[in-house]
């Protein structure tokens, strides 16, 4: 591009040049039967396992037909949003002020705060 020229279209035009030039080879059909036989060896070793046909059933009963990533990133989120409100609403808020007398007023059984 120094002399404003675009060499990326210069190299794709000799590309194509060079490869129009090439002859054109038939693939033996016998060669073709194998490269089909070798990928359906390969897909049948990658066949879903025990652990893989579980975690399929699982995505299935939570969301039918969906990728893993669906259902995994809908239960992280609900997650989140559940331990953010644990961590942020006050216990006492939820509780009436009738139970939080009531428990105060009881002594506890179980007493581990002198252990500290």
């Amino acid at each position: 591009m120094s002399e404003g020229r675009n060499t990326w279209t210069e190299d794709a035009a000799f590309a194509d040049g060079v490869l129009k030039a090439l002859p054109s080879v038939a693939v033996p059909p016998e060669l073709e039967a194998r490269i089909l036989a070798d990928f359906n060896a390969v897909a049948a070793k990658r066949a879903p396992g025990a652990v893989s046909r579980f975690m399929q059933r699982l995505r299935d009963a939570a969301w039918p037909g969906a990728p893993l990533w669906k259902p995994a990133s809908i239960l992280a989120l609900s997650l989140l949003i559940g331990l953010t409100a644990g961590a942020f609403v006050p216990a006492a808020d939820l509780t009436s002020p009738e139970q939080t007398t009531a428990s105060a007023d009881t002594p506890s059984v179980l007493d581990i705060s002198g252990d500290f």
